[in-house]
This record gives structure tokens, sequence and C-alpha cells, in this order.
């Protein structure tokens, strides 16, 4: 039997007390404008797009907030609708116009269904209407996790996931309220105290239901088995166009890199992180100059396949083994590229990872043929030991043919000045070594560093930079070094990398960011190989991060890592973690258990020793105790004591004080009792008096009740004396 459905007036009736209908639109729109915004924050749409959508929503929260009724009506929508077909073809020959005839009609249905989208926000009335957008910010979120694979997902998503939750809640209230046979009926008279106490209880909801969701999908997502690389890795398509990292360079190009602060790459050391300053990541070499940019000839690359499973042993080079044998280790995290390329500390010896191929160029350049412009994950040896300057020196100048045809070629119509400065920089210098030491110092000493150089000519960088703008940046000095060294007869070539970043105190590792992009110098030794040489004064005005930098660096070293990357390798390790940490928590148990059990036994002895000590003090003290517990078993009080103290040591002529008399009364009472005569509640002290005076003890307590009337009430003080044969007497008196 089909339900029937109610109309909006039964809806608004059975709604007059309790009420979820604002809270059910509110967290629905809040839903989709999440949404949205994650979408938004891929890039990938246009800048009008993201303003207008993001004003309709904002105008919409304000007409809840303010319960202003802002719906379109279905008449204004239908107008709308017909005024949009005819835009819909304007949009997609003149403002969507794209590369190809598909990309322009993309772009114009994307703005079709966000147009859609902000018309049903403002028109919404059925439980379609509401199923549509709820669909349609599922949609977006589900299309911002493949265009994206950033930590910014990760807080809309949390945001997303809060507001789902609430919307859902609330619309199966809504729901259960209009099927409903009669109107509900809150706990207040006031419909607006209902809907404010049910509001309040939904949030509330909603936000230990997020809560608990989040952390069992964490637990899942660490406990499922994993085989390989994270789902996300390869889905974000988003790259970091870094062009000074191919087989061609133009000079300034790296310029504009260093603009950036995105992150390239981060470097997780192992060891200690002080043996890697001033490390470089190389990148590319590059051995061709013809004047304004860098390349190579010969493109081709020699791949090796992996020596064992996920591990590469990289061939070296001529004279490379000459070197100190100083290695450094570490893993790189590198984010997508449009390179090939993977940095390492030169000489990278050992690569781990999953990686299925690599290949060398004939810089020793490595390179990646499975690029995806995806994330990826590798870890590295690299043997950094330079030889000392005296061996440098003694390096005999014998180069190969196919040496002086690559690394001594000079661009045509080269500025003779160029090599005339060469030869007076470096007429004191007897081998290669002082010579590419004498032009490095003279561009260090001598030039400034900065990113926005003036005087430079695109038609002549090289002669513009060193005899006139005397002022740019690493590849207008690096390639200034090579070609001067090139005019001397010594082979160098250009090298392209990043230089060795930030180290973050909170992840523990380098942050290599765009804007540590760098270029230097490669010179030519026989027997030693290539060493490099940096000519490139220091920035006047370096970036400083902050300490929130570095917790955001950190949690994008997580995320990278911990989820984007997660596999079954990081579950292994997670899970090795996991038992180290426990056994450590134990031994340090064990290990503070023992230092207490070791401090008791030293403190026991200690404790024995000065009791054996102090035998007689123990005595008096334990006798003390006695005593004390003895009196309490009486329930005798300090003034008790002391009146007892009085009664039977201090001499006859000391007189009691008034405050005493209660104290002294309540001890005749007591020997009275054990006579067996008591006082009666409504009894007076007098009338009971005058009561044992007919009795066998006679007139004393008439007399004693007299003396402590006068202290009690007079504020007289009386001899004690007296007080101690009257008690005395009463005392001696025969029981019944």
């Amino acid at each position: 039997m089909r339900r029937k459905v109610a109309s909006p007036e039964e809806r608004l009736k059975k709604q007059s007390n309790i009420s979820v209908e604002r809270y059910f639109e509110v967290s629905l729109l809040l839903t989709l404008g999440t949404g949205f915004l994650t979408l938004a924050s891929t890039g990938k749409l246009d800048i009008a797009s993201v303003l207008l959508v993001s004003l309709a929503l904002v105008a919409r929260l304000w007409g809840y907030a303010t319960e202003r009724d802002l719906s379109l009506s279905p008449r204004t929508v239908t107008r709308l609708a017909i005024f949009y077909i005819f835009f819909f073809w304007l949009d997609f020959f003149v403002f969507s116009s794209g590369p190809t005839l598909l990309d322009s009609m993309l772009a114009a249905t994307v703005h079709l269904v966000l147009f859609a989208t902000v018309v049903k926000v403002f028109s919404a009335r059925t439980h379609r209407d509401y199923a549509y957008l709820a669909t349609l910010s599922f949609m977006m979120m589900l299309a911002s996790a493949i265009l994206t694979v950033s930590t910014t997902f990760l807080i809309f998503f949390a945001l997303y996931a809060l507001f789902a939750i609430s919307t859902f809640i609330s619309y199966e209230i809504k729901r259960s309220t209009e099927a409903a046979a009669r109107a509900p009926q809150g706990p207040f008279g006031l419909p607006a105290r209902n809907r404010s106490a049910i509001e309040k209880s939904l949030s509330v909801t909603a936000v230990g239901s997020a809560a608990g969701m989040v952390l069992l999908a964490a637990l899942l997502f660490f406990v499922i088995p994993r085989y390989r690389t994270g789902y996300l890795t390869g889905l974000g398509t988003t790259t970091e166009n870094i062009t000074g990292f191919s087989e061609s360079v133009n000079l300034g190009d790296i310029g504009r890199i260093k603009r950036s602060n995105a992150v390239v790459m981060r470097v997780i050391p192992e060891g200690d992180p002080r043996d890697f300053l001033g490390v470089k990541w190389r990148g590319v070499g590059l051995d061709s100059f013809d004047g304004r940019h860098w390349y190579n000839d010969n493109t081709d690359q020699v791949m090796f396949p992996p020596a064992s499973y996920h591990r590469f042993i990289v061939p070296q080079g001529q004279g490379v083994k000459n070197r100190p044998r100083r290695f450094l280790r570490y893993r790189v995290l590198l984010s997508p590229v449009s390179t090939d390329v993977l940095f390492a500390a030169a000489v990278p010896e050992e690569i781990f990872g999953r990686l299925r191929m690599l290949s060398l160029d004939q810089t020793r350049s490595l390179h990646n043929p499975q690029h995806f412009g995806s994330p990826i994950q590798y870890e590295v040896i690299s043997r950094v030991g330079l030889p000392p300057p005296a061996q440098l020196r003694a390096a005999p100048a014998r180069y190969t043919e196919e040496m002086r045809f690559l690394y001594l070629r000079l661009p045509p119509r080269l500025d003779p000045r160029i090599k005339a400065l060469a030869e007076k920089l470096t007429a004191q210098a007897a081998n290669n070594y002082d010579r590419a030491i004498a032009i490095q110092n003279y561009l260090r000493n001598h030039f400034g560093y900065t990113l926005n150089p003036s005087g430079i000519q695109s038609s002549h960088p090289i002669s513009s930079f060193l005899f006139k703008a005397k002022k740019g940046y690493c590849e207008y000095f690096a390639s200034a070094m090579a070609i001067m060294l090139r005019t001397l007869g010594v082979p160098a070539r250009l090298v392209n990398g990043f230089q060795t970043g930030s180290y973050n105190r909170v992840g523990k590792d380098f942050v290599v960011r765009a804007r540590d992009a760098h270029s230097w110098v490669e010179v030519y030794f026989p027997g030693y190989g290539w060493i490099p040489f940096d000519p490139t004064p220091p920035d006047p005005n370096p970036v400083i991060p902050s300490e929130l930098d570095d917790y955001l660096d950190a949690l994008g070293l997580f995320w990278n890592e911990w989820i984007i990357n997660y596999d079954f390798s990081h579950q292994v390790q997670l899970a090795r973690r996991v038992e180290q940490t426990t056994k450590q928590f134990q031994g340090a148990a064990r290990q503070r258990l023992f230092g207490l059990k070791q401090r008791g036994i030293r403190l026991a002895s200690e404790i024995e020793r000065l009791l054996m000590a102090h035998k007689l003090i123990v005595l008096l003290l334990m006798a003390g105790i006695v005593v004390f517990l003895m009196i309490g078993e009486k329930g005798l009080t300090l003034g008790e004591l002391r009146l007892m103290w009085v009664l039977r040591f201090r001499g006859n002529y000391r007189n009691l004080k008034p405050h005493e008399a209660t104290l002294t009364y309540q001890r005749f009472l007591t020997l009275a009792r054990k006579r067996g005569f008591r006082r009666s509640p409504s009894e007076t002290p007098t009338e009971f008096a005058e009561r044992l005076t007919r009795s066998r003890l006679g007139r004393v307590p008439q007399e004693f009740t007299n003396l402590y009337n006068t202290s009690r009430y007079g504020r007289n003080e009386i001899p004690v004396g007296r007080l101690r044969e009257l008690l005395d007497e009463i005392r001696r008196a025969p029981r019944p």
C-alpha cells in the first residue's frame, strides 16, 4: 500500500511544536557547501564559478540564520531555466572556449550543473529535491578524491562526514514526524524552546557519531591488509611543473620556480640530521649550451633492472671508488612532478623502492621510465665523500676525445671578454682545481644574489650578467662558471637539483620546496670523476619557516607517508613499531618496579637501623600511642584530659576557670551515673541535685551543683581543691 504524502500545510501543522525543518535544511546546505569547497580546492574550477556559487551558498545560509524566506517560486525557476538554455550556447562558444570542442563542452556542462545546483538550493521543497542535493554533494567529494591527494582533502572530508551525519539524522526525524498520525509533543510549552533543545541534541549526537566514525575508519584503514601502493597514489593528476628538470632548460626557468612554496619532496634522514647539512639533491646534468639554454645532445638512457626485490644497484662512473667512503642513507617522498628524474645526493649507489626499472643518461642522472605524475617513495644510499684538495690538485689534466667533445664545447659567437676574464682570474692557478676555486670565489664575492636581475639581455645572458648586471640567481652563476672553465680547457657541466631544504624538528625530515631549486657546476677530475662546485652566493633574504610551518609540514609528511602511500610494507612497519613500543613500555615498567623495590628495601633497612639505634625513644613512642588509643576508646577529648590533670595533680588553690565548669559537671554526672543516678533530660542541675539529696549521697551533690552554677553562670572562679574533695566523696559512695 502506497503511503499518502502529506501536504505542506499538514507538515507545517505537525511541526508546529517540535520542528527540525530548519536544522535539516542548514545541515544539507553545509554538506553541499563542503563538497563544493573541496572540489574548488583542487583548482579545477574557474574563479568565476567558485565565487558565484560560494556567494549563492552564503546568501542561502544567511537567509536561514535570519529566518528570511529566500526561496524561489516555481515560476521563477522556470524562467531561469529558459534563460539558461540560451546562455548555455553562449557559454559554450564564448566564455568556455578551450583548445578543443570537447574541452569547451565539458566546461559549459560543468557550469550548467553548478547553475542547476544553485537553483535547486533556493527551490528545494520535496524529498526528491533533497535527495538530488545530497547525491550531488557526494559526487563532488568523490571527484575531489580523484583530483587531489593533499591534506586539505582530509580536513574537508572530516567536515563533510560531520554535516552528512547531521543531515541524515535530522532527515529521518523530519520524515518520521511528517508520517506520524499526530503531532509530537515536546517537553516545553514554547515551540522555540523545543526547537532549540532538539537542535542542540542533534548537534551533540552528530558530533559524537562523526568522531566515532572517524576513529573506527582510522582503525579499519590501518588494520585491513594492503598489498599494493595506497589507493589514492595514482589518482592525483595535479603535478608541479618544474621545467628545469628535463633535457633542456632556458636561462630564467628556475627563477620562476624559486618563487613557489610548493613542497617538491621530503627527505627523511637516517642517523644524525647534521650530517646532511649542505647536501644537494642532484636532479639532471646538462652538457651543451648554445648561449641561451642548456640541453643534452644525446638523450639515450641505459636501463638497469633491480638486483633483487625492489633493490637497485646503480652502476658507478669512473673514479668514484677512489673517493672517501662516507655514506648517507635517507628516504625520499617525491611529490607529483612533471619529470621522470629521481633526486638523490651524489653519488647514489643503492636504491630501494617499488620501482620496476631505472635508467641512467650520459650525465649519470637517474630516471624513472614508469613515471606517471604520481607521488613515489624510495630509499637511497649515497656516497658523499669528496677527495681532499691536495689530491684534486694533483689530478692529471688528460681527457679523452669524447670528454673534450662533450664538455669543452662553447656556444657560437661567444663574447671574447668571458675568456679574457677567466684567464685573468686564474693567472696564478697552476692546476684545474685552483682554477675552479678562483672562478667560484670571484663569483661568490663580487656578485649579488637576486631573483629579479635587471640588465640581463636574453640574446647574450652570460656576458650581460658578468659585465653589466652583476646580479642574478643560481642559473646565471653556474652557467658563467661552467663556460669560463670551458674556455680554459677544463671539462664542466651544469647540474639542476635542489638545495638541502629546511629541517622540520617536528616531523624529523628535510622539507624541500620549489624555492629550493638550485643550479651548480660539476668539474671533471680524472681518477675521481665529477666534483661539484657552487659559485652562487647565499640568499640575503632567506625564508625561515616558523614553528607553525613545522607542524603543518609534519602533518603533510604523515598524510603522504601513512595515508597516500600506505601499503602492506607500512603495515609491517607499524606492527613492528607497536611491538617495539610495547616491549619498551614493559621494560620501562619492570625497570621502574625494580627501582621502587630497591628503594623500598633501602628505606626498610634505614628504618630498622634507626629503630635499633633509638630503642628507648621507640618504646616511649609506642607507649604513647597505646595511651592515645585507650583515651580515644573512652571518648575523652583534649579538654577533658586537661581537666583530669588539673583535678588530680594541681594544687588545691588553683581556681577553676568558667569555661572548665561544663567539663567538671560532665565529670560529676559520670560519677553519679556509675552510682546509679541518671539525670533526666527534663531536669535542671538544681532539681537533679535536690533529688540526690534524698539519697545516700546526701548534700554533696547540692554543694557541687551550687559551685558549678556559680562558675558557669556567675562567671566566678572557684577553688579546685573543694571540687576535688566533693568528687572524691561521690566516688567513695557505695554502689547500689
